[in-house]
């Protein structure tokens, strides 16, 4: 590399992420309906009563099924790779990657508070809407900050 030339970034790692996050936000919106649609949760079990967080190992473990363990497995996926995902949006120092790595992290978020909130409070509907709400705008966001790798890379 010659003096004063900019260093090129490779966007392989952001854009193979990406990918994964928007193939894991389609898995667990597929599950999520599924647990919506034909699966009962207990009224009580860890969780319902005091922190929240006692109600995730209880799920893993497979406290009200298969499909449940997977959705919530499926869910520290998403909330890690979108943290590492904000990080390469980051490091790539172009706004609009650190926006859109932002915002899907901001909606992972978002999606997750209803996901706690309905697997606690017995499964209401206004908490399954935030969740869906959630892994749209995700989708939206991480969607756009994949065309936007692919538009540079091709730039280049």
């Amino acid at each position: 590399m010659e003096t004063g030339e900019e260093p090129k970034l490779e966007f392989f790692p952001l854009r193979r992420g990406l990918q994964v996050l928007l193939i894991l936000l389609l898995v667990q919106f597929v599950l999520g309906m599924y647990l919506n649609l034909y699966t009962d949760l207990p009224k009580t079990h860890p969780g319902t009563q005091g922190s929240y967080a006692a109600s995730i190992p209880w799920a893993l473990a497979g406290g009200a099924g298969i499909a449940l363990a997977v959705h919530i497995a499926v869910w520290i996926f998403l909330t890690i790779g979108s943290l590492a995902m904000l990080v390469r949006g980051i490091m790539s120092r172009r706004k609009a990657l650190i926006l859109g790595t932002s915002l899907g992290l901001l909606f992972i978020l978002s999606a997750s508070s209803g996901g706690l909130a309905f697997l606690n409070q017995g499964g209401e509907n206004r908490e399954s809407f935030i969740m869906a709400i959630g892994f749209i705008m995700a989708f939206i966001a991480y969607s756009l900050a994949l065309y936007k790798v692919d538009a540079t890379r091709k730039a280049r």
